[in-house]
C-alpha cells in the first residue's frame, strides 16, 4: 500500500470510526436533553466513558509511520490537516468531558455556580467550532487529494 493510500485509509478511519459516532452521540445528548425529557435519569458516566473512548481511538492514528513525499503536495496537506483535526478533536472531547462531569456534579446534588457552568458550555461551544473549521480545512484538501487519485 501506497504512503497515500496510507493517508486515506487514516483519513476515512477518522471520519466513519470516530466523527460519525461521536456526531451520533452528539444528536443522543441533544434528543436526551430536551424539555420532554427531562424527568428521565442521565447516564452521564456512560456519555464520559464514550467520550474519552473517542479520544482514545482519534489518538490511535498514527501518522508518524507515514512517510509521505515532500514533493505530495497535497498528500502533505492533507497529513498536516489531519494531524490539526485530531489534536483539535481530542480538544474538543477534553471539553465535554469537563461538562458532563459537571452535569454528572450536578445531578448527584452539587451545588455549581451559575459561573462555572456558563463557562464549561462556552468551552464545550468554542472547541465544537473550532473542530468544525478543521474538518471544512481537512475536507477541503481531502478532496483534492481524491481528485488526484
Amino acid at each position: 500500500m501506497s504512503d497515500r493510500e496510507h493517508i486515506i485509509k487514516a483519513v476515512e478511519f477518522f471520519y466513519e470510526d470516530i466523527i460519525e459516532k461521536y456526531k451520533e452521540l452528539e444528536r443522543k445528548v441533544v434528543n436526551e436533553s430536551r424539555i420532554l425529557t427531562i424527568f428521565k435519569k442521565v447516564d452521564y458516566k456512560g456519555r464520559i466513558i464514550q467520550f474519552k473512548d473517542f479520544k482514545k481511538n482519534a489518538q490511535k492514528i498514527n501518522l508518524k509511520n507515514i512517510k509521505i513525499d515532500v514533493q505530495d503536495d497535497v498528500s502533505v496537506e492533507v497529513k498536516e490537516k489531519l494531524e490539526h483535526c485530531i489534536t483539535v478533536f481530542c480538544s474538543t472531547i477534553d471539553a465535554q468531558v469537563v461538562f458532563h462531569t459537571m452535569l454528572l456534579m450536578k445531578s448527584e446534588g452539587k451545588k455549581i455556580p451559575v459561573i462555572d457552568y456558563k463557562k464549561t458550555a462556552y468551552n464545550v461551544h468554542q472547541a465544537t467550532d473550532g473542530m468544525q473549521n478543521a474538518l471544512r480545512a481537512l475536507d477541503a484538501v481531502y478532496a483534492n487529494l481524491e481528485e488526484n487519485e
